[in-house]
């Protein structure tokens, strides 16, 4: 009989892989992290406003420390390996423990895209989801229009499962999301 059982950790894990270092957000990332989310183009299919202030930044950043804390989730900074400089981030939200389902999200700096970085991030993120944590599938929103995530999503081996028509309402005009997934069997 299969369990359902999601294993939170007890100690933020810190991933390798081949040239990023996965680790957990601080503090010191506030400056780096407000640079990605002030950017209008980096924010343009999340559905959300660019941050004004760096002070919206930390607090974002508390956020994502205090879910972690709480068991509600896990979100690694994505650094390069020898640096400890913020290019990114991904991670899971949304977790739900009674069905061993969550969400991911994910963004990298335009300066380092297309370059394989957030695909690797994301074999090591899906990895660890899929064995250490009884992770059984994982959900990814995106707008149907952002190309580049889906691409990657795509290549990572989630499968298109819906479209919603209009279901998100934001900057006073309905837009539509495109639902992705992957279980644990179609992890490669």
């Amino acid at each position: 009989m299969q369990t359902a059982e999601v294993l939170f950790p007890d100690d933020f894990p810190r991933l390798e892989t081949e040239r990023l270092s996965l680790t957990s957000f601080s503090p010191a990332d506030v400056d780096n992290f407000f640079n990605l989310r002030s950017d209008e183009d980096f924010m343009m299919y999340l559905g959300q406003h660019p941050l004004k202030k760096k002070s919206a930044a930390r607090d974002r950043i508390h956020e994502i420390i205090h879910a972690f804390n709480t068991g509600e989730g896990l979100s690694w900074k994505i650094a390069l390996k020898g640096s400890n400089d913020l290019i990114g981030y991904i991670g899971f939200w949304k977790i739900d423990y009674r069905h061993a389902r969550a969400e991911i999200g994910f963004g990298l700096d335009q300066d380092y895209q297309h370059q394989g970085y957030m695909s690797e991030a994301m074999h090591a993120v899906l990895e660890y989801g899929f064995k250490e944590m009884n992770i059984h599938s994982v959900k990814a929103d995106v707008d149907p229009e952002n190309e580049g995530s889906i691409q990657l999503l795509e290549h990572s081996n989630f499968k298109k499962e819906a479209h919603l028509r209009e279901n998100y309402f934001f900057d006073g005009k309905f837009l539509d999301s495109a639902y992705y997934c992957i279980l644990e069997s179609d992890f490669k």
